[in-house]
């Protein structure tokens, strides 16, 4: 199974997130978009599936600030008590 990871970066002075080549925004901060990014993650990720949020930085450098549990029923409980 992939990850569905969701990358928030800075373009054409707006704020944007990526998901597989389909851009959402344009967003006013990144704040705004970090909170879409994460909602979206959590959501796959509380429909069994993995996903990562993270945050562009300069050249390549992208910082993790979300990253799914595992598949396991157990692991999805745990998930959604800690949110």
């Amino acid at each position: 199974m992939s990850t569905a990871i969701y990358i928030v970066f800075l373009a054409r002075e707006a704020w944007w997130v990526d998901l597989d080549g389909r851009s959402f925004g344009p967003y006013a901060t990144k704040e705004e978009a970090k909170v879409f990014a994460l909602a979206r993650a959590t959501e796959t990720s509380d429909l069994g599936g993995r996903s990562e949020v993270r945050i562009s930085g300069p050249g390549h450098d992208n910082e993790l600030v979300y990253q799914s549990t595992s598949r396991s029923l157990l692991s999805r409980t745990v998930a959604l008590a800690h949110r």
